[in-house]
């Protein structure tokens, strides 16, 4: 920001025009002294708004890419390690109890593992986009 135009020695001077030329011109000089606060005003908002305005650069497409397959690799493996287990829980238990299917339990199992999926591929789609 750049030194002001309003120094003390404009105020003294603003002060003894308006006491030299008494009350006729008394308005006129003092609405001269505040449309130049006023302007100066005016230049520092404008200053400090653009200085506050954070512009960021539209994305990279590879990047953005970049991430976006990272995320999946890790929803990918997330499954895979959350799947195994799960699946031979399925598979214990489906065997234990009589009636019970082991490949129901996969089945019900896998399919709740897909939806899950799918839901979180699409909601990391959507906030990368």
């Amino acid at each position: 920001m750049s030194t002001s135009p309003l120094s003390p020695d404009e105020l003294r001077a603003a002060a003894e025009v308006h006491r030299e030329l008494g009350t006729e011109y008394g308005d006129a000089v003092l609405e001269t002294f505040l449309a130049k606060i006023d302007k100066e005003l005016d230049a520092r908002i404008e200053a400090r708004l653009a200085a506050s305005v954070h512009r960021e650069a539209p994305p990279d497409p590879a990047v953005t890419r970049a991430r976006q397959r990272t995320q999946l690799t890790y929803m990918a493996l997330g499954t895979v390690t959350a799947g195994v287990p799960i699946t031979a829980v399925a598979w214990y238990w489906s065997d234990k109890y009589p009636g019970g299917s082991p490949l129901n339990a996969l089945l019900v199992i896998w399919i709740v593992i897909a939806a899950v999926y799918i839901a979180c591929a699409r909601y990391l789609r959507r906030r990368n986009d």
